[in-house]
């Protein structure tokens, strides 16, 4: 067998170019996957006209903060619930259950808290994935350390707010309406 010179560079070069065409085209498809998912967090703003009550909600659980900061977070984000007229109600009467992940890390001038919120039908259906981050001002080791009451209220708000908005947007808030996205 006789090998061309330059042969194996060719090959090369168009093994490459097909791995990247490859690459790029798996990009393409689950960029087409993701823009109807329910996995991904289409931000929704909150319609003023809805009525919350239908749609109520248990929050099933709240998990990844230390335990003063959860029971903390927990009774303020029942406050913050309360003041933007979400029902909560126990798991077996809601029409939404919803689980929490709460992480803090340390960025460049703090500590960036996100929090994930999936939103499930009472037949443990996940319908949305609801996803934000804040950046609480900061320095230290430990990154909930950082994490203030007032900056844990902060919080506590904001993710009150996701939900009010995916709520006031579902059929039982809003009978007869469109869905509302923030612009």
């Amino acid at each position: 067998m006789t090998r061309r010179r330059g042969g194996g560079l060719g090959r090369q070069r168009t093994a490459m170019a097909l791995l990247a065409a490859l690459a790029l085209g798996g990009c393409v498809e689950t960029a087409g996957d993701l823009a109807t998912s329910p996995d991904v967090a289409l931000p929704f703003a909150r319609r003023p006209d809805a009525s919350m009550g239908g749609a109520s909600l248990a929050i099933l659980s709240v998990e990844g903060a230390p335990e003063p900061l959860a029971h903390a977070f927990d009774q303020s984000l029942e406050a913050a619930a309360s003041d933007r007229q979400i029902k909560l109600s126990p798991p077996t009467s809601a029409k939404y259950l919803a689980r929490g992940y709460l992480s803090a890390s340390r960025v460049k001038d703090g500590v960036a808290v996100a929090f994930v919120w999936d939103v499930f039908t009472p037949d443990k259906q996940r319908v949305r994935r609801l996803a934000d981050t804040i950046v609480v001002s900061g320095s230290g080791d430990d990154p909930w350390a950082t994490v203030t009451p007032a900056a844990l209220d902060s919080i506590a708000a904001k993710c009150a707010d996701d939900l009010a908005a995916y709520l006031s947007n579902t059929p039982e808030a809003a009978p007869g309406g469109a869905l509302s996205y923030a612009q």
